[in-house]
This record gives C-alpha cells, sequence and structure tokens, in this order.
C-alpha cells in the first residue's frame, strides 16, 4: 500500500519537528519510514498511520533521530577528508607539483625583492582576509538559497563549517611557526623559508576547500537528490 503524498510531506515534517533539519538526512528518514509504514499496513490494514509512525519512531530509542543525524555527520565528515586530500594530493604529482614549486618560488621572490621579512605576517594576514571573504561570501550564497527553496543540506554545513574552522586557525599557526624559528634558528633565511612552505601548503588546502570541493559536493548532491539542482 502506497503512502499519499499528504503523508510523505507529514513525514518530512514530523523529521523536522524532531530536529532534523537538514533536507538530504530528512529524505533518507522519510524513505525508511515510509517503506515500513506502508509494509506494516500491508500486514495490519486496520492499523492507522499515525499509530504505526510513532511505533517506528519508538525504534529509534530514547534519543529519537539524534543517534542517526550523529552517525551521518561522522560518515560526511569522513567522506569530505577523503575528497579534500585526493585533490590535496594531486598538487603533489605531476604536472600540478610544477604549479605548487612556482608558487613557493614566486612567494619566496617576492618576500626577498620586497627585504623587509616582516612582509610575511602581512602576506599570510591578507591571504586571510582574500579568503575569509569568498568563504564568508560563499556560506551567505548557501543560507540565501536555502532560504528560497526552503532545504538544507547537511553536507554543505559540514564542508562550510570545516573551512570556516581551516581558515581562522592554521594562518596563526604559521605565524607562530614564523615566529619561533626566528628567534631560534641562526640563519633566519631558513626560517622565512619554512614558512614560506608552510603557508603554500595550507594555502593550497584552503584553495581547495573555497574553490574545488564545493563543486565536487553540489556534483555529489546533485546526483543524489534531484531536488537539489
Amino acid at each position: 500500500m502506497k503512502l499519499k503524498t499528504q503523508q510523505i510531506q507529514q513525514l518530512y515534517t514530523f523529521t523536522r519537528q524532531h530536529y532534523v533539519e537538514w533536507y538530504d538526512l530528512q529524505s533518507e528518514l522519510v524513505d525508511h519510514l515510509a517503506n515500513a509504514i506502508e509494509q506494516e499496513l500491508e500486514r495490519n490494514p486496520k492499523c492507522t498511520f499515525d499509530e504505526i509512525l510513532n511505533k517506528e519512531f519508538k525504534k529509534f530509542g530514547v534519543f529519537g533521530f539524534m543517534d542517526v543525524v550523529e552517525e551521518r555527520q561522522k560518515f560526511l565528515n569522513k567522506k569530505y577528508t577523503r575528497l579534500i586530500w585526493s585533490y590535496y594530493k594531486e598538487f603533489f604529482s605531476l604536472p600540478k607539483i610544477i604549479l605548487t614549486m612556482a608558487l613557493f618560488i614566486g612567494l619566496h621572490t617576492i618576500i626577498h625583492l620586497v627585504a623587509n621579512p616582516n612582509i610575511f605576517p602581512t602576506v599570510v594576514v591578507s591571504f586571510l582576509l582574500v579568503s575569509g571573504f569568498f568563504t564568508f561570501k560563499k556560506r551567505y550564497d548557501f543560507k540565501k538559497k536555502g532560504k528560497e527553496t526552503g532545504k538544507k543540506w547537511l553536507f554543505e554545513e559540514i564542508m562550510l563549517n570545516r573551512v570556516s574552522l581551516l581558515l581562522f586557525l592554521l594562518p596563526s599557526a604559521i605565524i607562530n611557526i614564523f615566529n619561533t624559528f626566528r628567534d631560534k634558528i641562526e640563519f633566519y633565511d631558513w626560517s622565512l623559508i619554512l614558512g614560506e612552505i608552510a603557508f603554500v601548503l595550507v594555502g593550497l588546502l584552503i584553495f581547495i576547500q573555497i574553490n574545488i570541493i564545493p563543486k565536487r559536493v553540489a556534483e555529489d548532491l546533485a546526483k543524489t537528490y534531484p531536488e537539489y539542482s
């Protein structure tokens, strides 16, 4: 016995009421609940839709859908990490390693032409500001799209949270490394080179998360959920 469209919408409302705010996870739960309800109605036609729904919800335990949300977050975090490293490793194999080396040489040349070691922290801060601007713009665009469509996506949220965390933590770590080596190493140029290498590596990581991964996430969601497009 197939559920009516109104009943399917009721399941979406039910998941939202129980603190599942992401459409991709709602869809999975609705599909699970709908199949269970349809099978139970086939076996016991006298049961009502609401009775079976409440019975199925109790199977999720005391915390309801929260355990499902937590497991899905863990899965998507692992998937997101695999995506990042798969693209990141490409920058250390031909032909992209040439670009990586060119970035380092270009940064090193500019800093030495300016002949002012303090220019390095300025470069880091400038990069942080520019990256922060694009990150907040993407977050704004995703929120705007969510309001227009009435749908939020868990994979998108994980992506934005991860890049925001990276953006605020790693640049400061680079400056700290730079300052530490500047005080302890006799040949100052080596400390600067280490800082430049760290900056290029982190810069690539941020670039991948801001420019490459969002496209891959969008493709992944569009394949699984036609509503995303």
